[in-house]
């Protein structure tokens, strides 16, 4: 299964893994200890790191054919899901 470990270090809690697909054993981990994400440049970068590990685990358009576009859209979506999943977990435990 594709999965998205966002790493929460200033709770010092790891999330859950995220499934996003069934057929695939890749992870990747965010890490936001080192922002401040209470500014827009922190969020910005949050953001972007983000992107880089789901684009990581799900896969590139670039050079995708049809059926493969649409298996990366549906693990992008589910790993969205997933960390706006985890981070409402880690918000509600403030």
């Amino acid at each position: 299964m594709y999965k998205l470990i966002a790493a929460f270090a200033a709770t010092g809690l790891i999330a859950t893994p995220a499934l996003a697909a069934p057929q695939s054993g890749r992870t990747a981990t965010v890490r936001h200890a080192d922002l401040d994400l209470s500014s827009a440049t922190g969020r910005a970068t949050l953001d972007r790191r983000l992107a880089s590990a789901t684009e990581q685990v799900c896969g590139s358009y670039a050079g995708a054919d049809q059926d493969e576009a649409v298996a990366i859209q549906r693990c992008r979506a589910a790993v969205a899901r997933d960390v706006s999943r985890q981070l409402a977990v880690r918000l509600a435990r403030r």
